[in-house]
């Protein structure tokens, strides 16, 4: 299990992973705030702290079994449209 309070090193390192095991590419990683602002992201997203990562996938999203995944990492994904947002479970910025 990952440590509640995640190193953007470490978690790059799951979301790397994650992306091999669920056929992802990754399309948004750390962000300044100025190119959060222009993609309209949240103003305490966690991005910006280098631990939020959006993906897509080769395929049809996973579901259950990823989700599974992500947790027993300290993970959690989120639906947003055309893509998932993975970041700490318990993002606290």
């Amino acid at each position: 299990m990952i440590p509640a309070m995640l190193a953007p090193v470490v978690f790059g390192e799951v979301v790397y992973a994650y992306c091999l095991t669920f056929s992802a590419s990754e399309t948004s990683g750390f962000r300044t705030v100025a190119h959060n602002a222009v993609v309209d992201g949240h103003p305490k997203s966690a991005h910006l702290a280098g631990l939020a990562r959006d993906v897509v996938y080769d395929g049809t999203p996973p579901g259950a079994e990823a989700d599974a995944w992500l947790a027993l990492r300290g993970l959690k994904r989120i639906r947003e449209g055309d893509h998932d947002h993975l970041m700490p479970l318990h993002w606290n910025p």
